[in-house]
Protein backbone atom coordinates (compact mmCIF):
# COMPACT_ATOMS: atom_id res chain seq x y z
CA UNK A 1 0.00 0.00 0.00
CA UNK A 2 1.29 3.47 -0.81
CA UNK A 3 3.53 4.50 -3.69
CA UNK A 4 1.92 6.17 -6.72
CA UNK A 5 -1.61 5.76 -5.36
CA UNK A 6 -0.74 7.65 -2.18
CA UNK A 7 0.99 10.42 -4.14
CA UNK A 8 -2.03 10.77 -6.36
CA UNK A 9 -4.33 10.81 -3.36
CA UNK A 10 -2.38 13.51 -1.56
CA UNK A 11 -2.34 15.69 -4.68
CA UNK A 12 -6.07 15.29 -5.04
CA UNK A 13 -6.72 16.17 -1.38
CA UNK A 14 -4.54 19.29 -1.49
CA UNK A 15 -5.94 20.67 -4.78
CA UNK A 16 -8.61 22.83 -3.26
CA UNK A 17 -7.87 22.44 0.47
CA UNK A 18 -7.36 25.50 2.64
CA UNK A 19 -5.83 24.70 6.05
CA UNK A 20 -7.14 27.99 7.51
CA UNK A 21 -10.77 27.11 6.74
CA UNK A 22 -12.90 25.46 9.40
CA UNK A 23 -13.98 22.14 7.79
CA UNK A 24 -17.71 22.41 8.32
CA UNK A 25 -20.18 21.79 5.49
CA UNK A 26 -22.68 24.12 7.12
CA UNK A 27 -21.28 27.36 8.45
CA UNK A 28 -24.17 27.64 10.86
CA UNK A 29 -23.47 24.28 12.50
CA UNK A 30 -20.59 23.57 14.88
CA UNK A 31 -17.88 21.12 14.01
CA UNK A 32 -17.83 18.08 16.28
CA UNK A 33 -14.45 17.60 17.99
CA UNK A 34 -13.88 14.65 20.33
CA UNK A 35 -11.26 15.06 23.04
CA UNK A 36 -9.57 12.76 25.54
CA UNK A 37 -6.39 12.74 27.61
CA UNK A 38 -4.48 9.93 29.29
CA UNK A 39 -2.18 10.29 32.28
CA UNK A 40 0.74 9.01 30.28
CA UNK A 41 0.99 12.54 28.79
CA UNK A 42 -0.99 11.92 25.57
CA UNK A 43 -3.90 13.92 24.16
CA UNK A 44 -6.32 12.26 21.75
CA UNK A 45 -8.20 14.73 19.47
CA UNK A 46 -10.56 13.59 16.74
CA UNK A 47 -12.60 15.60 14.22
CA UNK A 48 -14.14 15.22 10.74
CA UNK A 49 -13.04 17.11 7.60
CA UNK A 50 -15.51 16.63 4.75
CA UNK A 51 -12.97 17.85 2.17
CA UNK A 52 -10.49 15.11 2.99
CA UNK A 53 -12.57 12.03 2.22
CA UNK A 54 -12.05 9.62 -0.67
CA UNK A 55 -13.11 6.29 -2.06
CA UNK A 56 -10.47 3.69 -1.15
CA UNK A 57 -11.16 1.62 -4.26
CA UNK A 58 -10.08 4.51 -6.50
CA UNK A 59 -6.70 4.84 -4.78
CA UNK A 60 -5.40 1.33 -4.38
CA UNK A 61 -7.62 0.55 -1.35
CA UNK A 62 -5.80 3.13 0.80
CA UNK A 63 -7.94 3.65 3.92
CA UNK A 64 -5.63 5.95 5.88
CA UNK A 65 -2.63 8.17 5.37
CA UNK A 66 -0.34 10.25 7.55
CA UNK A 67 -0.59 14.01 7.01
CA UNK A 68 1.69 16.71 8.48
CA UNK A 69 -0.29 19.06 10.68
CA UNK A 70 0.98 22.15 8.87
CA UNK A 71 -1.12 21.12 5.84
CA UNK A 72 -4.29 20.60 7.91
CA UNK A 73 -6.80 22.61 9.80
CA UNK A 74 -6.80 21.59 13.43
CA UNK A 75 -8.78 22.83 16.43
CA UNK A 76 -6.77 25.14 18.67
CA UNK A 77 -7.41 23.23 21.87
CA UNK A 78 -5.10 24.24 24.69
CA UNK A 79 -5.03 24.05 28.48
CA UNK A 80 -6.50 27.25 29.93
CA UNK A 81 -4.77 27.08 33.30
CA UNK A 82 -1.35 26.25 31.91
CA UNK A 83 1.70 27.31 33.92
CA UNK A 84 4.15 26.30 31.19
CA UNK A 85 6.38 29.13 29.87
CA UNK A 86 5.44 28.07 26.32
CA UNK A 87 1.79 27.83 27.45
CA UNK A 88 1.11 24.84 25.15
CA UNK A 89 3.02 21.81 26.43
CA UNK A 90 2.09 19.45 23.59
CA UNK A 91 4.54 18.33 20.92
CA UNK A 92 3.49 18.85 17.26
CA UNK A 93 2.97 15.50 15.51
CA UNK A 94 1.41 14.28 12.28
CA UNK A 95 -2.27 13.41 12.05
CA UNK A 96 -3.84 10.17 10.84
CA UNK A 97 -6.38 10.77 8.06
CA UNK A 98 -9.00 8.11 7.31
CA UNK A 99 -10.90 7.68 4.05
CA UNK A 100 -14.18 8.90 5.58
CA UNK A 101 -12.57 12.26 6.38
CA UNK A 102 -11.93 11.56 10.07
CA UNK A 103 -8.66 12.89 11.47
CA UNK A 104 -7.01 11.73 14.67
CA UNK A 105 -4.07 13.43 16.31
CA UNK A 106 -2.47 12.17 19.51
CA UNK A 107 0.27 14.64 20.47
CA UNK A 108 2.37 13.79 23.55
CA UNK A 109 3.18 16.52 26.01
CA UNK A 110 4.10 17.50 29.53
CA UNK A 111 1.43 19.77 30.96
CA UNK A 112 2.12 22.06 33.87
CA UNK A 113 -0.95 23.59 35.47
CA UNK A 114 -1.59 26.08 38.24
CA UNK A 115 -2.87 23.95 41.10
CA UNK A 116 -3.62 25.47 44.51
CA UNK A 117 -2.10 23.26 47.23
CA UNK A 118 -3.89 22.98 50.55
CA UNK A 119 -1.23 22.09 53.14
CA UNK A 120 -3.49 22.39 56.17
CA UNK A 121 -3.59 18.64 56.84
CA UNK A 122 -0.05 17.80 55.66
CA UNK A 123 1.05 14.97 55.63
CA UNK A 124 -2.48 13.48 55.79
CA UNK A 125 -3.77 15.58 52.92
CA UNK A 126 -5.64 15.03 49.67
CA UNK A 127 -5.07 17.27 46.67
CA UNK A 128 -7.02 17.97 43.52
CA UNK A 129 -5.37 19.38 40.39
CA UNK A 130 -7.59 20.80 37.64
CA UNK A 131 -6.74 20.57 33.92
CA UNK A 132 -9.08 22.73 31.86
CA UNK A 133 -9.01 22.21 28.07
CA UNK A 134 -10.89 24.12 25.43
CA UNK A 135 -10.65 26.04 22.18
CA UNK A 136 -9.01 29.41 22.51
CA UNK A 137 -10.72 31.17 19.60
CA UNK A 138 -13.71 29.07 18.52
CA UNK A 139 -16.83 29.32 20.63
CA UNK A 140 -19.55 26.72 21.01
CA UNK A 141 -21.29 27.79 17.82
CA UNK A 142 -18.19 26.88 15.78
CA UNK A 143 -16.82 23.84 17.64
CA UNK A 144 -18.85 21.33 19.60
CA UNK A 145 -16.23 19.95 22.00
CA UNK A 146 -17.19 16.74 23.74
CA UNK A 147 -15.55 13.82 25.52
CA UNK A 148 -14.55 10.89 23.36
CA UNK A 149 -16.84 7.95 24.02
CA UNK A 150 -18.92 10.00 26.53
CA UNK A 151 -16.71 8.74 29.35
CA UNK A 152 -17.02 10.06 32.91
CA UNK A 153 -13.41 9.44 33.96
CA UNK A 154 -10.08 10.22 32.40
CA UNK A 155 -8.00 7.36 31.04
CA UNK A 156 -5.26 5.99 33.32
CA UNK A 157 -3.93 3.58 30.73
CA UNK A 158 -0.15 3.42 30.98
CA UNK A 159 -0.04 5.31 34.30
CA UNK A 160 2.84 4.20 36.54
CA UNK A 161 2.46 4.17 40.33
CA UNK A 162 4.01 7.07 42.22
CA UNK A 163 6.02 6.67 45.40
CA UNK A 164 4.62 9.78 47.10
CA UNK A 165 1.01 9.96 45.86
CA UNK A 166 -1.87 7.54 45.37
CA UNK A 167 -4.17 8.26 42.44
CA UNK A 168 -7.76 8.36 43.70
CA UNK A 169 -9.60 9.32 40.54
CA UNK A 170 -9.66 11.45 37.39
CA UNK A 171 -13.25 12.69 37.07
CA UNK A 172 -14.10 14.96 34.16
CA UNK A 173 -16.84 17.46 33.41
CA UNK A 174 -17.97 19.21 30.24
CA UNK A 175 -18.77 22.86 30.93
CA UNK A 176 -20.46 25.56 28.88
CA UNK A 177 -19.46 29.02 30.10
CA UNK A 178 -20.13 32.60 29.09
CA UNK A 179 -17.33 35.12 29.55
CA UNK A 180 -17.61 38.87 30.05
CA UNK A 181 -15.87 39.55 26.76
CA UNK A 182 -18.41 37.57 24.76
CA UNK A 183 -21.68 37.30 26.72
CA UNK A 184 -23.61 35.96 23.71
CA UNK A 185 -21.17 33.22 22.72
CA UNK A 186 -20.86 30.02 24.76
CA UNK A 187 -17.40 28.55 25.25
CA UNK A 188 -17.11 24.85 25.84
CA UNK A 189 -14.37 23.30 27.95
CA UNK A 190 -13.59 19.86 29.33
CA UNK A 191 -12.23 19.93 32.87
CA UNK A 192 -10.28 17.02 34.35
CA UNK A 193 -9.69 16.88 38.09
CA UNK A 194 -6.77 14.70 39.12
CA UNK A 195 -7.48 13.60 42.69
CA UNK A 196 -4.47 12.33 44.59
CA UNK A 197 -3.78 11.33 48.18
CA UNK A 198 -0.42 11.65 49.87
CA UNK A 199 1.18 8.40 51.00
CA UNK A 200 1.89 9.03 54.69
CA UNK A 201 4.14 6.09 55.60
CA UNK A 202 7.34 8.00 54.82
CA UNK A 203 6.35 10.95 57.02
CA UNK A 204 5.13 8.74 59.88
CA UNK A 205 8.38 6.77 60.02
CA UNK A 206 10.83 9.63 59.44
CA UNK A 207 9.14 12.60 61.13
CA UNK A 208 6.15 11.80 63.33
CA UNK A 209 7.57 8.80 65.25
CA UNK A 210 10.88 10.61 66.06
CA UNK A 211 8.85 13.59 67.22
CA UNK A 212 6.77 11.34 69.48
CA UNK A 213 9.97 9.86 70.89
CA UNK A 214 11.39 13.32 71.60
CA UNK A 215 8.13 14.28 73.26
CA UNK A 216 8.49 11.21 75.48
CA UNK A 217 12.07 12.14 76.29
CA UNK A 218 10.80 15.50 77.53
CA UNK A 219 9.12 13.62 80.37
CA UNK A 220 12.45 12.01 81.31
CA UNK A 221 13.64 15.49 82.27
CA UNK A 222 11.47 15.33 85.41
CA UNK A 223 12.92 11.97 86.49
CA UNK A 224 16.55 13.11 86.49
CA UNK A 225 17.75 13.89 90.07
CA UNK A 226 18.40 17.61 90.61
CA UNK A 227 21.86 16.87 92.02
CA UNK A 228 22.87 15.21 88.73
CA UNK A 229 23.30 18.63 87.12
CA UNK A 230 21.93 17.49 83.73
CA UNK A 231 18.26 18.42 83.89
CA UNK A 232 18.44 21.73 82.00
CA UNK A 233 21.05 20.60 79.47
CA UNK A 234 18.97 17.51 78.70
CA UNK A 235 15.85 19.61 78.05
CA UNK A 236 17.74 22.10 75.87
CA UNK A 237 19.21 19.23 73.82
CA UNK A 238 15.70 17.91 73.11
CA UNK A 239 14.58 21.41 72.13
CA UNK A 240 17.43 21.68 69.61
CA UNK A 241 16.54 18.26 68.19
CA UNK A 242 12.94 19.35 67.65
CA UNK A 243 14.17 22.47 65.89
CA UNK A 244 16.20 20.34 63.46
CA UNK A 245 13.18 18.18 62.67
CA UNK A 246 11.03 21.28 62.16
CA UNK A 247 13.54 22.54 59.59
CA UNK A 248 13.24 19.21 57.76
CA UNK A 249 9.47 19.59 57.66
CA UNK A 250 9.77 23.16 56.37
CA UNK A 251 11.94 21.98 53.48
CA UNK A 252 9.30 19.46 52.43
CA UNK A 253 6.49 22.05 52.38
CA UNK A 254 5.73 24.70 49.77
CA UNK A 255 6.12 28.26 51.00
CA UNK A 256 2.58 29.32 51.85
CA UNK A 257 0.92 31.54 54.43
CA UNK A 258 -2.62 30.38 53.71
CA UNK A 259 -2.64 27.76 56.46
CA UNK A 260 -0.44 26.23 59.14
CA UNK A 261 0.34 22.58 58.31
CA UNK A 262 -0.87 19.99 60.78
CA UNK A 263 2.62 18.57 61.31
CA UNK A 264 4.08 22.05 61.91
CA UNK A 265 1.32 22.73 64.46
CA UNK A 266 2.18 19.48 66.24
CA UNK A 267 5.89 20.28 66.27
CA UNK A 268 5.14 23.75 67.66
CA UNK A 269 3.00 22.24 70.43
CA UNK A 270 5.73 19.75 71.38
CA UNK A 271 8.38 22.49 71.30
CA UNK A 272 6.19 24.69 73.50
CA UNK A 273 5.80 21.86 76.02
CA UNK A 274 9.53 21.23 75.94
CA UNK A 275 10.36 24.90 76.45
CA UNK A 276 7.88 25.04 79.35
CA UNK A 277 9.51 21.95 80.87
CA UNK A 278 12.89 23.71 80.81
CA UNK A 279 11.37 26.74 82.57
CA UNK A 280 9.74 24.59 85.26
CA UNK A 281 12.96 22.62 85.67
CA UNK A 282 14.66 25.88 86.63
CA UNK A 283 11.93 26.36 89.28
CA UNK A 284 12.52 22.85 90.62
CA UNK A 285 16.26 23.42 90.84
CA UNK A 286 15.64 26.73 92.58
CA UNK A 287 13.53 25.00 95.23
CA UNK A 288 16.01 22.15 95.58
CA UNK A 289 18.99 24.40 96.34
CA UNK A 290 17.26 26.76 98.80
CA UNK A 291 18.47 26.87 102.41
CA UNK A 292 17.39 28.52 105.63
CA UNK A 293 20.06 31.17 105.15
CA UNK A 294 18.56 32.40 101.87
CA UNK A 295 14.83 31.66 102.05
CA UNK A 296 12.16 31.26 104.65
CA UNK A 297 9.59 28.62 103.73
CA UNK A 298 6.09 30.14 103.42
CA UNK A 299 3.15 28.51 105.08
CA UNK A 300 1.43 27.78 101.75
CA UNK A 301 4.47 25.77 100.64
CA UNK A 302 4.39 23.76 103.87
CA UNK A 303 0.67 23.03 103.70
CA UNK A 304 0.01 23.11 99.96
CA UNK A 305 3.08 21.27 98.61
CA UNK A 306 4.70 19.33 101.46
CA UNK A 307 1.37 18.16 102.84
CA UNK A 308 -1.60 18.02 100.47
CA UNK A 309 0.07 17.85 97.04
CA UNK A 310 2.45 15.16 98.29
CA UNK A 311 -0.50 13.22 99.73
CA UNK A 312 -2.40 13.47 96.43
CA UNK A 313 0.62 12.22 94.50
CA UNK A 314 1.12 9.35 97.00
CA UNK A 315 4.60 10.55 97.94
CA UNK A 316 6.06 10.02 101.39
CA UNK A 317 9.35 10.81 103.04
CA UNK A 318 11.42 8.13 104.77
CA UNK A 319 10.22 7.57 108.32
CA UNK A 320 6.81 9.23 107.78
CA UNK A 321 3.44 7.71 107.12
CA UNK A 322 1.51 8.52 103.95
CA UNK A 323 -1.16 10.77 105.42
CA UNK A 324 -1.94 14.49 105.30
CA UNK A 325 0.20 15.65 108.21
CA UNK A 326 2.32 18.73 108.53
CA UNK A 327 5.49 16.89 107.54
CA UNK A 328 7.50 20.07 107.18
CA UNK A 329 6.76 21.16 110.76
CA UNK A 330 7.24 17.86 112.62
CA UNK A 331 10.75 18.72 113.68
CA UNK A 332 9.51 21.65 115.74
CA UNK A 333 7.42 19.35 117.92
CA UNK A 334 10.25 16.83 118.45
CA UNK A 335 12.83 19.56 119.22
CA UNK A 336 10.57 21.17 121.81
CA UNK A 337 10.20 17.79 123.52
CA UNK A 338 13.99 17.33 123.63
CA UNK A 339 14.51 20.74 125.27
CA UNK A 340 11.86 20.08 127.93
CA UNK A 341 13.36 16.65 128.71
CA UNK A 342 16.80 18.22 129.19
CA UNK A 343 15.45 20.82 131.63
CA UNK A 344 13.55 18.14 133.55
CA UNK A 345 16.73 16.05 133.90
CA UNK A 346 18.74 18.99 135.25
CA UNK A 347 16.04 19.90 137.75
CA UNK A 348 16.06 16.37 139.07
CA UNK A 349 19.86 16.53 139.53
CA UNK A 350 19.53 19.81 141.47
CA UNK A 351 16.98 18.27 143.80
CA UNK A 352 19.47 15.52 144.67
CA UNK A 353 21.91 18.14 145.95
CA UNK A 354 19.31 20.16 147.88
CA UNK A 355 19.94 20.51 151.63
CA UNK A 356 18.32 21.64 154.87
CA UNK A 357 20.49 24.35 156.51
CA UNK A 358 19.55 23.57 160.21
CA UNK A 359 21.05 20.11 159.99
CA UNK A 360 24.26 20.83 158.00
CA UNK A 361 27.53 22.38 159.06
CA UNK A 362 29.11 25.36 157.23
CA UNK A 363 31.56 23.15 155.33
CA UNK A 364 28.77 21.10 153.88
CA UNK A 365 26.89 24.23 152.95
CA UNK A 366 29.95 25.60 151.13
CA UNK A 367 30.49 22.36 149.25
CA UNK A 368 26.83 22.32 148.27
CA UNK A 369 27.02 25.85 146.92
CA UNK A 370 30.10 25.02 144.86
CA UNK A 371 28.38 21.95 143.47
CA UNK A 372 25.29 23.94 142.59
CA UNK A 373 27.40 26.53 140.80
CA UNK A 374 29.12 23.81 138.81
CA UNK A 375 25.77 22.26 137.93
CA UNK A 376 24.40 25.59 136.81
CA UNK A 377 27.53 26.10 134.70
CA UNK A 378 27.01 22.65 133.19
CA UNK A 379 23.34 23.51 132.57
CA UNK A 380 24.36 26.66 130.76
CA UNK A 381 26.86 24.77 128.61
CA UNK A 382 24.34 22.05 127.86
CA UNK A 383 21.75 24.64 126.94
CA UNK A 384 24.21 26.31 124.57
CA UNK A 385 25.08 22.99 122.94
CA UNK A 386 21.40 22.04 122.77
CA UNK A 387 20.46 25.37 121.17
CA UNK A 388 23.29 24.99 118.67
CA UNK A 389 22.24 21.47 117.76
CA UNK A 390 18.64 22.57 117.59
CA UNK A 391 19.48 25.44 115.25
CA UNK A 392 21.57 23.11 113.08
CA UNK A 393 18.81 20.52 112.98
CA UNK A 394 16.28 23.21 112.13
CA UNK A 395 18.48 24.43 109.26
CA UNK A 396 18.93 20.87 108.01
CA UNK A 397 15.20 20.27 108.31
CA UNK A 398 14.34 23.43 106.36
CA UNK A 399 16.85 22.49 103.64
CA UNK A 400 15.34 19.02 103.53
CA UNK A 401 11.86 20.53 103.34
CA UNK A 402 12.85 22.66 100.34
CA UNK A 403 14.33 19.62 98.61
CA UNK A 404 11.19 17.62 99.31
CA UNK A 405 9.05 20.47 97.97
CA UNK A 406 11.15 20.46 94.78
CA UNK A 407 10.73 16.68 94.48
CA UNK A 408 6.95 16.99 94.87
CA UNK A 409 6.81 19.68 92.18
CA UNK A 410 8.97 17.50 89.92
CA UNK A 411 6.56 14.58 90.30
CA UNK A 412 3.55 16.82 89.70
CA UNK A 413 5.13 18.23 86.52
CA UNK A 414 5.88 14.71 85.31
CA UNK A 415 2.20 13.80 85.43
CA UNK A 416 1.06 17.15 84.10
CA UNK A 417 3.34 17.10 81.05
CA UNK A 418 2.60 13.42 80.40
CA UNK A 419 -1.14 14.16 80.21
CA UNK A 420 -0.54 17.35 78.18
CA UNK A 421 1.68 15.50 75.67
CA UNK A 422 -0.85 12.71 75.18
CA UNK A 423 -3.75 15.14 74.79
CA UNK A 424 -1.83 17.34 72.35
CA UNK A 425 -0.78 14.35 70.25
CA UNK A 426 -4.29 12.92 70.10
CA UNK A 427 -6.04 16.25 69.53
CA UNK A 428 -3.71 17.42 66.75
CA UNK A 429 -2.75 14.25 64.88
CA UNK A 430 -6.24 12.76 64.95
CA UNK A 431 -7.82 16.00 63.74
CA UNK A 432 -6.96 15.19 60.12
CA UNK A 433 -10.16 14.07 58.33
CA UNK A 434 -8.27 11.44 56.32
CA UNK A 435 -6.29 10.02 59.25
CA UNK A 436 -8.31 6.79 59.37
CA UNK A 437 -10.04 6.95 55.99
CA UNK A 438 -9.09 4.21 53.58
CA UNK A 439 -9.47 5.10 49.92
CA UNK A 440 -8.41 2.55 47.35
CA UNK A 441 -5.90 3.71 44.78
CA UNK A 442 -6.76 3.22 41.12
CA UNK A 443 -3.41 1.56 40.42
Amino acid sequence: MGGKHEVRLIKKLRESYEPYERPSEDDLKPLLVEFQITLRSIIDVRWHDYKLSWTPAEYGNITEIIMPEKFLWKPDIIMYNSADPAFDGSYPVNAVLYSNGTLTQTPPGIFTSRCPIDIKWFPFDDQGCVLKFGSWTYDGSKINLRVKGEEKEGSIEGYSKNGEWDLIGVPLERNVEYYDCCPDNPYIDITYTIKIKRRKLYYIVNIIIPCLMLAGLTLVTFTIPPDAGEKISFGVTILLSLTVFLLMVAEALPASSDAVPLIALYFSAVMLLNAASVVFTVLVLNYHHRTSETHEMPRWVKKGICEWLAWILKMKRPGHKLQPKFWCAQFEESSEGTDSNCKQLLNEELEVFSFDPPFLDPISILDGLKCELRLRSILKELKFITDKMKAQDEDDQITSDWKFAGTVIDRFLLWFFAIATVLASVAILLAAPTMFSHTESLV
